[in-house]
């Protein structure tokens, strides 16, 4: 893909920090260095870190933050009585009226501007990428294929109607609308990305899409030799055993609970845990029977600012799988990049990190029978250094000149 002019349609876009604004950035860069002319549309305020992108922002400031803050403090909970009744008062505003009543998401005022703002977007793109989620940036992406009739390749990160938990709408309000509009962008699109073979398949299942548009794209990460070095330096055979978690936990998605009760049998070692995750993450502690000296719950942290810890300060990385095999997190992969030993937990036998188990010496999947002499045979492999992975070999999978080779 050379010397085409692209519009990127995501309303999630830096500055904002996500799994789909860090795919997307390194897609970007890794499409620009081609030769492309590429544009993002996007519904998050850019800044100046962004001036060397073309962005076109069209979008209200205010409607857009005041949605965004009553989402996060739908999450939140203080020890200050004033402050809890203020989030609770966000709480109730999130939840009632965006939650019961916002289709096809919490961005669904885009759209509007969107269409609004149509006739201000030029319309001799060649290629068309919409990203989700939220689900609004293909609704978007399809007004303005109309006017374009160009290529319009779709990015799917996160299930829309197939979510089993943590929906995106009042799945009871909205079922018919959310299975039309979505089969309806498959059916329109010229191609369809998905991260990983589970998804893509129980996709072409119920909503019968010809799979001869089907990309399996991965998670994108750039594995770099200067942190893989950094990794290989440090001193696997000291104590305690620092074990780190940078993420978020979402209800009947991905939650801890199961991984600490399995690790008391596999992990009988000097170890300490240290959890970097946001606020809403944190409440999943508050009733869990551990040893605070054990886990230490950190607040979540900028990416350099994790990098660092990851690289320098933790003995293993911890990923935790989910509840269901059509989301993949892409945490994990990010993990491998870096050299460092990374244990995945799988909560179910059809994890689809599995049929990545056996591509990189640093990944260990581990499970609710795992025990302990297993986990001290991955211990030892590691502190003998065979755990160390080629860079390059890893960038010829998941980086993003990989998915774009996938596409031409």
């Amino acid at each position: 893909m050379n010397n085409k002019k692209i519009l990127i349609v995501s309303h999630q876009f830096l500055p904002l920090s996500s799994p789909r604004t860090t795919r997307w950035k390194q897609i970007v860069d890794e499409l620009i260095g081609r030769g492309n002319e590429v544009t993002i549309l996007s519904g998050t305020a850019p800044d100046h870190s962004l001036k060397n992108y073309k962005v076109l922002f069209f979008g209200n400031k205010i409607i857009t933050t005041t949605i965004s803050n009553a989402r996060n403090a739908s999450n939140q909970k203080s020890n200050n009585y004033f402050i809890n009744l203020i989030l609770n008062i966000a709480k109730v505003i999130y939840r009632l009226v965006f939650k019961l009543f916002s289709w096809p998401d919490y961005a669904m005022f885009w759209i509007f501007t969107v269409f609004k703002n149509r006739k201000n977007i030029d319309d001799n793109y060649d290629v068309i990428f919409s990203v989700s989620l939220p689900f609004t940036s293909h609704i978007c992406a399809h007004i303005l294929n109309k006017r374009m009739n160009a290529e319009w390749i779709v990015d799917v990160g996160d299930p829309f109607t197939l979510k089993t938990s943590a929906y995106e709408n009042n799945k009871f309000l909205y079922a018919y609308l959310n299975k039309y509009f979505e089969n309806k962008i498959y059916k329109l699109c010229s191609k369809i990305i998905f991260t990983h073979k589970e998804a893509a398949e129980i996709h072409v299942k119920q909503f019968n899409i010809d799979t001869e548009k089907i990309i399996i794209g991965l998670p994108v990460s750039i594995s770099r030799l200067e942190n893989v070095k950094k990794s290989n330096q440090f001193m696997y055979d000291s104590e305690p055993l620092n074990i780190g978690y940078f993420g978020v936990f979402t209800d009947k998605v991905r939650e801890p609970d199961n991984y600490i009760k399995a690790s008391k049998n596999f992990l009988l070692h000097n170890s300490i845990h240290h959890w970097f995750i946001n606020s809403s993450s944190q409440k999943y502690f508050e009733n869990l029977n551990i040893n605070d000296d054990l886990n230490i719950v950190n607040d979540f942290i900028p990416k350099d600012s994790a990098l660092e810890i990851m690289i320098t300060k933790m003995h293993i990385l911890l990923s935790i799988g989910n509840f269901n095999n059509i989301q993949l997190p892409s945490k994990t992969i990010e993990y491998i990049s870096l050299g460092k030993p990374v244990i995945h937990f799988a909560e179910i036998s059809s994890d689809p990190l599995y049929e990545i188990e056996n591509k990189f010496k640093n990944l260990k999947i581990v499970n609710s029978r795992t025990s302990s002499e297993e986990f001290d045979e991955f211990l030892e492999f590691i502190r003998s250094g065979m755990h160390q992975i080629d860079p390059d070999e890893f960038n010829k999978i998941f980086s993003p000149s990989a998915i774009i080779n996938k596409l031409y």
